[in-house]
């Protein structure tokens, strides 16, 4: 019997790889047009990732000989919020893994062009990962299909407005993956009597999954709990639905290659674990519960960034939330024809098994998604939901239930491409056809359209002359400051510490940590000027008067604390006041600037 080549196995998964590459530059071909000088987002989380890239790059350079030597570590750092305690990036969304890897990229062309990599990447290498689970069921096309539209899904695509740590979705198909394949092994080895912690598959199994499972520790802490959480749905529905493939043996090699994958990621995770117990770490839950549930219309209702969609949801929420939140639309047409599916060969056929398994996981994940309260329309439908169990669990009550829906999206995937497997199949008969074309609606339906990219604005200072202007190591409080905001540019200082190469220390910054007044903070405290000018930011209040001894007694507490420098960016967006109010202020309450070119304004304060 003839056996395929290596390459020839190959070859059809690299012309998918390409397929999806010009997929994800069709999407995001406004990035790819421009990466080191705009990002896909209606919010600015997008410069807290760019800020943590940049970040590690920078530690790794000073690791390795290089570096300017003013970093501390990879996960606590007070090279932001530096006059408030620093930042504990293990309870933060750090991307440290990513970090780490694209260091080169980001020596090379900068943080932006990393963060844009990331974009472009993540829907590539989602659709692949959830290619090869599908594989394992599936044959090539089918697999292909339902693979894409898990990686092009909404969840994917509106988490990358801003979320890239979210829509790294790897590791919950693999895991999947994983768990089936130690299933089979089991199955394999007590059909040819082999002893089970003598396989070597056993063993090569469980240290890829581990990891697998420790790198995701440092991309994303919750993308992980969201992963167990449905390793568990998928779990209870393999013991009902497949409890006639799987005997004691499989659920022994499953239990002894998870044990093995679960030692070589708590090992992995151990820097971060000590991390999170260490200093500025969040002392209650980071979000309140009942505001990210997903309603029970969000499946049907386009949102960004579907086609269909006018660009926001028009369901009413509880608060105001971010459209990259807004990811569990999958339309009409694909759930009628799951529905149809699970129906048709959820019975008597040869995919009834895998049907049923894959129909319990997303539903049961589904109802989680739901969170609790249970919404319709916006409205409370069902006081308390199954996720009220989940929000009783310490660590895992930070899990917003909106981010559970991609794990139901690639359930509700895998029984589309059960369903087109079939239709393809047995396209001669009406009703495969009639199929065929419920699922090629489905997929229009889910198209994401082209993302809009907005610019990044970086002033020329600190890719020039920044070196020449401000000593390595120097504190800097900078104008304006980073806010936590869910609107584009709010956080850019951040960038632009971030492509100076970090040369300095920044006392601002949007993280998450805490304080003595609050158990959960999101940005640097206010110091006694930022207090002065709080009303002219937030309430359209006039500047305070910069003779005023309230503004020089502020000054110098800044000196007192270490402040070396004041930087100004004046044509900044966001920034508060009229034209030329706060060059005007600060000139006077603290003299006239070093510098003042290059889109920046540069007072010193250590003299």
């Amino acid at each position: 019997m003839y056996a395929p080549t290596t390459r020839e196995r190959l070859r059809p998964w690299l012309w998918y790889a390409l397929l999806l590459c010009v997929g994800s530059l069709t999407v995001f071909g406004s990035v790819a047009a421009d990466p080191g000088g705009s990002v896909v987002a209606s919010n600015d989380d997008t410069s807290l990732f760019i800020w943590w890239l940049g970040h590690g790059a920078h530690v790794l350079a000073d690791a390795l000989g290089f570096g300017t030597g003013e970093t501390d570590g990879l996960l606590y750092t007070e090279s932001m919020n530096a006059l408030g305690g620093g930042v504990n990036g293990a309870w933060n969304t750090s991307l440290a893994g990513f970090a780490i890897l694209l260091a080169p990229v980001t020596w090379v062309a900068g943080p932006i062009v990393s963060y844009n990599l990331l974009v472009l990447a993540f829907p590539v290498l989602g659709s692949l990962a959830t290619a090869v689970l599908f594989r394992r069921f599936l044959d090539r096309l089918p697999a292909f299909l339902a693979a894409a539209g898990v990686g092009f899904s909404s969840y994917v695509i509106a988490q990358l407005g801003g979320h890239p740590n979210l829509a790294y979705i790897v590791t919950p198909p693999l895991t999947a993956w994983a768990i089936v394949a130690l299933l089979d092994l089991g199955r394999t080895t007590a059909a040819h009597g082999r002893c089970l912690l003598r396989d070597r598959r056993l063993w090569a199994l469980g240290g890829g999954f581990g990891l697998l499972l420790g790198f995701q520790f440092y991309v994303s802490t919750e993308v992980l709990a969201g992963t167990f959480l449905a390793a568990l749905c998928f779990l209870a529905s393999l013991a009902v639905f497949g409890r006639r493939l799987y005997r004691a043996r499989s659920w022994g090699a499953l239990g002894l290659g998870s044990a093995v994958a679960g030692c070589i990621a708590m090992l992995c995770a151990i820097p971060l674990l000590v991390t999170m117990s260490g200093p500025n770490a969040p002392q209650g839950a980071i979000r309140p519960h009942g505001v990210w549930n997903t309603d029970l219309l969000d499946p049907i209702l386009p949102a960004a960034p579907a086609w269909l969609s006018s660009g926001v949801s028009p369901l009413p929420r509880i608060m105001e939330i971010d459209p990259a939140e807004l990811g569990a639309y999958i339309g009409v047409p694909a759930l009628v024809a799951s529905v149809l599916i699970v129906a048709g060969l959820g019975r008597r056929s040869v995919s009834a098994v895998p049907v049923r398994i894959a129909a319990a996981t997303g539903f049961l994940v589904f109802l989680l998604a739901l969170g609790s309260p249970i919404l319709l329309g916006g409205r409370v439908l069902v006081e308390t939901g199954p996720f009220a169990l989940v929000e009783a669990v310490p660590v895992l009550n930070n899990i917003l239930p909106m981010r559970l829906v991609f794990h139901s999206t690639i359930a509700l995937f895998s029984v589309l491409g059960i369903g087109l497997q079939w239709a393809l199949s047995h396209r001669k008969l009406r009703r495969a056809r009639a199929l065929l074309i419920l699922l090629v609606l489905a997929a229009v339906a889910i198209l994401p359209a082209p993302q809009t990219a907005h610019e990044v604005t970086v002033p020329d200072f600190y890719e020039h002359s920044i070196a020449e202007v401000i000593p390595a190591g120097s504190v800097v409080k900078t104008f304006p400051r980073p806010l936590a905001w869910a609107e584009p540019h709010a956080d850019e200082a951040m960038v632009w510490q971030s492509v100076s190469g970090f040369r300095y220390r920044e006392t601002g910054g949007y993280f998450i940590g805490s304080s003595p007044e609050s158990p959960v903070t999101y940005s640097a405290p206010e110091d006694a000027l930022d207090e002065l000018l709080h009303g002219s930011v937030f309430d359209g209040e006039p500047m305070p008067g910069a003779d005023s001894p309230e503004v020089a007694s502020a000054i110098a507490e800044l000196r007192e604390t270490g402040v070396d420098f004041i930087v100004l960016a004046p044509e900044a967006p966001l920034l508060p006041g009229g034209d030329g109010d706060y060059a005007e202020f600060l000139d006077a309450a603290v003299g006239d600037p070093i510098f003042a070119e290059e889109g920046v304004r540069v007072y010193r304060l250590d003299q």
